[in-house]
This record gives structure tokens, C-alpha cells and sequence, in this order.
């Protein structure tokens, strides 16, 4: 379905303005346009992970799901009755640190991914 876009709206505004709003949408992947209509609309504007951020993010899912094999290897032998060798506190750091872990990808996913 192609919408009918004749319609437009002509502004003037300060250079330094313009190039902010500009920024702010190139930032969000979006046209100037695109980003103005959302903005006006009150849209949630997607915001794009920087690059430290994206693999900040990669590379805490790889560690949640190696942190997640482990307590599952833990408890699996806990329950067959085999003889864990994983001492209290190390189970407990490693739940800290599986719980920080989700905490901070929480934090990102809030966050668009590309």
C-alpha cells in the first residue's frame, strides 16, 4: 500500500538547530523527516548501539549462556548425586555474576541492536 505523501510543512530555523535535529536523527537511522514525525507524534525513537556497546552486548550473551551451561552442568550433577567439585562461594559468585550479567542486558535491550 502506497500512501499518498503530497502534503508538506515548511519551517525556518537556526542552522545550529537544524544540525542538531539532523545528528539526532542520523543517530536513530531515520531521515530528518522520518525523525521529525516520530518526534511529533511522540514515537519512541529507536536509538543504535555504538559499536563498544554492540559488542559490549555480543559478547555478554556469549558469557550469560556459558554462565547459564554451568549452573545447569552444577545442578545436574548435584541432583544425579555425583560429587560436585564447585565450592558455596564459587556457586554463589557465579549466580552474582549470572545475575549481573542479565541486569546489564536488560539495561541494553531497552536499546535497538543492529
Amino acid at each position: 500500500m502506497n500512501k499518498n505523501k503530497e502534503a508538506q510543512i515548511h519551517i525556518r530555523i537556526e542552522p545550529e538547530v537544524k544540525a542538531q535535529l539532523q545528528l539526532k536523527a542520523e543517530a536513530s537511522g531515520m531521515s530528518l523527516g522520518k525523525y521529525l514525525i516520530n518526534a511529533g507524534l511522540k514515537k519512541k525513537q529507536p536509538v543504535t548501539l555504538l559499536p563498544i556497546e554492540r559488542a559490549l552486548y555480543l559478547e555478554l550473551c556469549r558469557q550469560g549462556n556459558n554462565l547459564a551451561r554451568l549452573t545447569r552442568l552444577h545442578n545436574i550433577q548435584t541432583a544425579s548425586g555425583e560429587v560436585c567439585q564447585l565450592h558455596p562461594d564459587d556457586r554463589a559468585m557465579l549466580e552474582k555474576i549470572y545475575a549481573l550479567v542479565h541486569q546489564t542486558l536488560n539495561q541494553l535491550q531497552g536499546r535497538k541492536v543492529n
